[in-house]
């Protein structure tokens, strides 16, 4: 019985230590709603906040320029901006400037610092403040008049959405995947309502975002690329909490697939 028990304990050590060393081995049975739950886990796994002024390091780092380390590289207009260059303490000589773009809006719906998802780097990324400005608090979908300066399509209207460019479909989609699984309701105490990626426009104030069916769409189209890797690296070194869409991007699949299938 002694030594059966031993085994026992084994086993499970076993199972806790692969568990660990990939937290993703138990979502193989899982798909919908169950497999959201334990993906938005992982995602909130050591997450450390940061503050609002701790972003601009962050993001100095994690957007770097790949071949010109003072300079960031904005998200949708892919612009070499140097660093130094922030907007609201720009030094003399700057020609543009940059700032932090939340690109799951604030305004929808986390608009105080201490909610966790108004400092949340695996979706808040350099760019130009114009950039920033012009897309403001629109859904992102397909669509739109070219802006060459933001490589982005921007429309008109109440219904008018954001669409970037090829070169930052995905990683907008991972990053607002991220998000809608990360924040489920303030269950670890992170301030911030459920957020939820809906197939519609949305108005502004409310705690959801579209379209759902058009990222799913993007995240295949785009896969992951070094440079999301890099910075994801990045951002779970500082933050300590990892976007599990950048790990497994097929989970987005498995979670949302059955909501856009019939669209």
């Amino acid at each position: 019985m002694f030594h059966r028990t031993l085994a026992c304990l084994a086993v499970v050590a076993v199972s806790i230590a692969k568990a660990n060393a990939d937290p993703y081995a138990a979502l193989n049975r899982l798909e919908g709603a169950d497999l959201k739950r334990a993906v938005s886990a992982i995602a909130a796994r050591g997450h450390r906040p940061l503050s609002y002024r701790d972003l601009w390091d962050v993001l100095k780092e994690a957007d770097r320029h790949p071949s010109r380390p003072d300079y960031v590289v904005g998200i949708y207009s892919r612009a070499a901006i140097p660093a130094q260059c922030t907007e609201g303490k720009t030094p003399s000589g700057c020609s543009m400037t940059w700032n932090r773009e939340h690109v799951w809006p604030k305004s929808k719906v986390f608009p105080r610092r201490e909610q966790w998802a108004h400092t949340d780097a695996h979706h808040i990324a350099a760019e130009l403040a114009r950039c920033n400005s012009l897309r403001g608090n629109l859904d992102v979908d397909a669509g739109g008049q070219l802006h060459p300066e933001c490589g982005s399509r921007r429309g008109k209207g109440a219904s008018a959405t954001w669409e970037p460019g090829d070169a930052a479909k995905g990683q907008v989609a991972r990053m607002l995947m991220y998000v809608a699984v990360r924040y489920e309701g303030d269950p670890a105490g992170d301030k911030t309502p459920n957020l939820e990626l809906v197939s519609r426009v949305t108005r502004d104030g409310e705690p959801n975002l579209g379209n759902l069916c058009v990222l799913l769409r993007w995240n295949q189209t785009f896969p992951v690329t070094q440079q999301e890797r890099d910075r994801h690296a990045t951002v779970v070194r500082r933050q300590g909490n990892r976007n599990p869409f950048i790990d497994r991007p097929d989970l987005a699949q498995r979670i949302w697939g059955r909501e856009c299938s019939a669209r």
